[in-house]
């Protein structure tokens, strides 16, 4: 079964809704979009800046990761710099452990690459998906540990060694 990988558009924000609440472990979108933080993630998609892929396996959408380019006037949680998106990425537990994360994930640094910004991500300390992170390049951010929404610890990590173009 070939897994195809295809560019997020406009009209995938309802499906962009779904992957985001499993990527944050909420129970569907409608309680993704009830929290401001999470929220923020897909709050008026698709800007300029906003780019993405969804996964998809005889038709059936198995996995998303996209990359949002916040300001810093906009509060992120975490914040490297401006050319430098933020990644989400949620895959459907029945397809974990299958390669789509990693497919999706260097799909989003192949484009990142393209349009030359950086990567950075925010991820819970006790989430299986930090060993594929560092596998594709991401690195831990020292300092930048900070409580999350659920009582736990969640911590910062960029693509490669710099925090990404155009940062003095």
């Amino acid at each position: 079964m070939t897994l195809d990988i295809r560019y997020a558009v406009q009209s995938d924000l309802d499906l962009l809704w779904d992957f985001l609440a499993i990527a944050v472990y909420e129970p569907d979108a409608q309680c993704a979009r009830a929290v401001p933080l999470v929220a923020d993630h897909l709050r008026g998609w698709q800007r300029p800046c906003d780019f993405g892929f969804i996964a998809y396996r005889d038709g059936d959408a198995l996995g998303a990761a996209w990359g949002r380019q916040f300001e810093q006037k906009e509060n992120p949680v975490f914040f490297v710099n401006s050319p430098t998106p933020e990644v989400s990425i949620g895959v459907r537990e029945v397809a974990r452990g299958q390669g789509i994360g990693q497919a999706l994930l260097k799909a989003l640094i192949d484009e990142a690459h393209r349009r030359d910004v950086g990567l950075c991500l925010n991820v819970r300390d006790t989430n299986p998906a930090c060993r594929l992170y560092g596998r594709m390049g991401f690195r831990r951010i020292a300092g930048l540990e900070i409580p999350n929404r659920v009582g736990g610890l969640s911590f910062g990590m960029i693509l490669g060694d710099l925090p990404g173009p155009g940062s003095s």
